[in-house]
């Protein structure tokens, strides 16, 4: 038997439970209707009787009265027509009996009757021939005869009849009243046991249907528990799982299926194919288990999976999946950096705006580090790219603290740091007599570390007010070849008297850009000075500029030493030196450059291999001449 029979059986049964309170009440109610109707037939129709002999009866009285006073025509019509109506009713009474006391009644009435129709009748009778001799006094008659009539006496004695006959009516009224009360009453009573009755029974017949639900439910679900349970053992590796199959419905061809499957994914398991699906599984368990949000896309920039703390930014996996990164990331920067990746198939450790992201995470924000990789396979075929946002608020507010500390000291050394360097000047210009050689060299090398130490203090207020707004730039368009041109000829001369060439390529189309021309050029200044320390003679340095989607991209490369990958997250920060590297610097010029990149609205990032080279490139917002208002206006 399949579960679908079982089920039907079931609720067949509960149905038939229903179908049979509902004749049960449904007779009951019935019955109920045929007592209603009783009352109205046995009672009701005798007291309706009784009502119109009473009324019949003083439409009589106030016939007679009427032929008392003279009006003897209309008086005798009207009392035939009443008599004839009083007997219509009391026989519909007589033919209604249905209450013990009422045969006496009926007789009594009857014989009340037809003593008061005789009464009445010789009453009627005697007041003419009383008339007829008192209209023979004036002819002569025997005026003794009109005496021996009394009209006064006879209507009294007729009053007395009348009453007694109302008397009558009034007690087969008040009978079938009192009948109808009870009856009344015993059906109300009956009423209530039946309706108590049927209570009952659809009370046990809800807990019987809810019994059997639970018993149902239990006997469906408790297999389907089973299988669940065992289902979750193979989702969790366990291959050797069986679901027990306990019947031969659908739930047991279910668990039977349930089986093969699982012998089938076993036999997957086993082979490359499944090896192959649990190094993929493996490796989204992996991105999935990551704290900080991962994007990763195909070749072609389209988003093919966010981990949960993606999500919690960028919304739903399977509504980003598919979709260019450009349209699911909430920044810019991100898409751009996956582009950079992409292109150049080399991991991008952006800074400043591109690194640092401020995002929305439970109605927060949250700094995040960008970091991108290419995805390449063996053969070096580009997979796509990982997008990595490692949360560093904490470290944002650490850097803040730090920032503030470096600005006070600074501030607070350069009083003494002058009074040094006077000293040290006076020194060697005689103010304390005639210096030998050695002390002489001394103060030399004591006044060239002052200064060194002027520089640094001098770089970091510098980056300390960048980084506070305090030297905000004041944007005004500049062509881009202008503001790049003179400051790769001034470093010409020092890049070729160590046998590096330099090389400019700028487009032809290349349009204005906003930006402080003083401090652009000290990021240029870095950015070549960095390149020229790390490359060796016999190397090269290019310098580019091209359009790129209402902004100009500055790259400075080089085929220097490069960059290790872990140095690359954080290559922009304060005092990072790269080991090895030349001396001539504190670490502050990157930094400094990142400051004002990002204070100009636009992003720098480095690409780099170790033993092949860094690009640093930089982004600036071009000016629209078209745009009405401020030449600020981008």
């Amino acid at each position: 038997m399949n579960l679908r029979t079982k089920l039907v059986i079931s609720y067949l049964v509960f149905v038939a439970a229903l179908v049979a309170l509902g004749g049960w009440s449904a007779w009951h109610l019935l019955e109920m209707g045929g007592v209603s109707r009783n009352i109205l037939a046995n009672n009701y129709d005798s007291v309706v009787a009784a009502q119109g002999m009473r009324e019949s009866l003083d439409r009589q009285g106030s016939a007679v009265l009427y032929a008392l006073l003279g009006r003897r025509a209309p008086a005798l019509t009207t009392l035939g027509q009443e008599r004839k109506r009083f007997d219509d009713h009391f026989q519909r009474a007589a033919n209604n009996i249905t209450e013990p006391a009422e045969p006496d009644i009926i007789e009594t009435i009857r014989r009340d009757r037809d003593v008061y129709y005789r009464q009445v009748d010789a009453f009627l009778a005697q007041m003419k021939v009383s008339r007829a001799s008192r209209r023979g006094i004036s002819t002569g008659r025997d005026p003794e005869a009109i005496d021996a009539f009394d009209p006064g006496g006879k209507f009294i004695g007729l009053e007395s009849l009348f009453h007694q006959l109302q008397a009558d009516c009034d007690n087969l009224t008040q009978v079938n009243q009192r009948a109808m009360v009870t009856k009344s009453e015993t059906a109300a009573w009956v009423a209530r046991r039946w309706f108590l009755t049927t209570l009952a029974i659809a009370g046990s017949l809800i807990l019987a249907g809810i019994g059997l639900a639970i018993f149902l439910a239990n006997r469906t679900v408790s297999p389907l528990r089973e299988l669940t349970a065992t289902m979750e053992r193979v989702a969790g590796g366990d291959l050797e799982a069986r679901a027990r199959v306990a019947s031969h419905d659908e739930i047991g061809i279910l668990a039977a299926g349930f089986n093969s499957m699982a012998d089938r994914i076993r036999q997957l398991r086993r082979s490359d194919l499944g090896k192959l699906l649990v190094a993929q599984q493996t490796t989204e368990a992996a991105i999935d288990s990551l704290y900080d949000p991962v994007i990763v896309t195909d070749a072609q920039g389209r988003v093919t999976k966010l981990n949960p703390a993606a999500e919690e930014i960028f919304g739903p996996e399977p509504k980003s999946v598919g979709r260019p990164v450009q349209e699911v990331a909430h920044d810019s920067r991100i898409a751009m950096a996956v582009s950079e990746t992409l292109t150049s198939q080399e991991p991008v450790a952006g800074e400043g705006a591109a690194s640092v992201l401020p995002l929305i995470v439970d109605g927060r924000e949250h700094a995040f580090r960008l970091r991108t990789s290419p995805m390449q396979d063996e053969a070096g075929r580009l997979l796509g790219a990982v997008a990595l946002l490692e949360d560093i608020t904490h470290l944002r507010e650490i850097d803040r603290l730090k920032s503030e500390f470096i600005a006070t000291a600074s501030h607070e050394l350069r009083t003494p740091l002058t009074s040094v360097q006077m000293s040290v000047h006076l020194l060697l210009e005689g103010a304390a007599g005639v210096l030998t050689d050695k002390q002489r060299e001394v103060l030399d090398a004591c006044r060239e570390e002052c200064g060194r130490l002027e520089r640094l203090m001098r770089d970091l207020l510098d980056l300390s007010k960048i980084e506070a707004g305090e030297a905000a730039p004041h944007l005004l368009p500049v062509p881009a070849r202008d503001l790049i041109v003179p400051v790769a000829e001034s470093f010409r001369p020092q890049v070729e008297s160590r046998g590096i060439a330099l090389k400019v390529d700028l487009g032809p189309d290349l349009p204005s850009v906003l930006a402080d021309r003083e401090q652009l050029e000290r990021v240029l200044s870095n950015l070549l000075s960095n390149a020229l320390r790390h490359t060796d003679p016999g190397g090269h340095i290019h310098i580019s500029a091209v359009r790129r989607d209402g902004q100009v991209a500055v790259s400075v490369a080089d085929t220097g030493h490069g960059i290790p990958p872990e140095y690359l997250p954080v290559i922009f920060d304060r005092f990072v030196r790269v080991p090895d590297a030349p001396s001539g610097g504190a670490g502050l010029g990157l930094a400094i450059s990142k400051s004002i990149v990002v204070a100009h609205g636009g992003q720098i990032v480095v690409q780099s291999r170790v033993g092949h080279g860094t690009t640093f490139t930089f982004t600036l917002q071009a000016f629209r001449e078209s745009v009405v208002g401020s030449p600020d206006h981008t």
